[in-house]
């Protein structure tokens, strides 16, 4: 146990912020996720199975919200790959630390419903996001452009938050599918 601890912390430090500065997002999340694990099985359950209770829900809730934003996008003429987009169960732990510090809730935190819109072309995103925009109101302060401003990785997107269906909020990112594949494999 000593030793999984020692190399599940080493994994956390090192190998994890390594495999998220080559911007490998899908390395990144499996190793955070199999690190915390060992290091906090007792938070790591226990934020399992908050998520896992919810996901049920979450997944209509998800779905539906696909359904819409594909049909407006189709209305749009703007050809789209639209998904679910799921949370690594660290991350949830590091958001759930950063609100608690500020006296929020778990239910509080933006994005643990989310979509992803891949689409062909840059100018494609940029109207993909104004469909977004018409379609819910978005959050104020709660907008980044890393097309525009790509991180140091390399990773290219655009991320906004939306008072979406029934008034929950919901992150969407939008972005090329290249975009895409530098920011899940490097």
């Amino acid at each position: 146990p000593e030793t999984q601890k020692r190399i599940a912390q080493e994994t956390l430090d090192i190998y994890a912020p390594i495999a998220h500065r080559l911007g490998m997002s899908v390395m990144r999340g499996e190793l955070e996720d199999l690190a915390f694990s060992y290091l906090e099985p007792e938070k790591y359950r226990q934020i399992a199975d908050l998520i896992a209770t919810r996901r049920p829900a979450r997944e209509q809730y998800i779905a539906r919200v696909v359904k819409v934003l594909q049909r407006a996008l189709e209305e749009a003429e703007i050809k789209a790959e639209v998904s679910g987009r799921p949370k690594h169960i660290y991350s949830v732990y590091r958001k759930m630390k950063a609100y608690e510090a500020l006296g929020r809730e778990f239910t509080d935190i933006y994005d643990l419903l989310a979509v992803r819109i891949l689409v062909d072309t840059i100018p494609e995103c940029y109207h993909a996001l104004g469909v977004v925009h018409n379609l819910w109101h978005p959050v104020p302060g709660q907008f980044d452009d890393y097309i525009a401003n790509p991180k140091p990785s390399l990773y290219q997107s655009l991320h906004t938050t939306v008072v979406a269906l029934e008034g929950k909020p919901l992150e969407v990112q939008i972005r090329t599918h290249e975009m895409h594949r530098v920011a899940e494999y490097g």
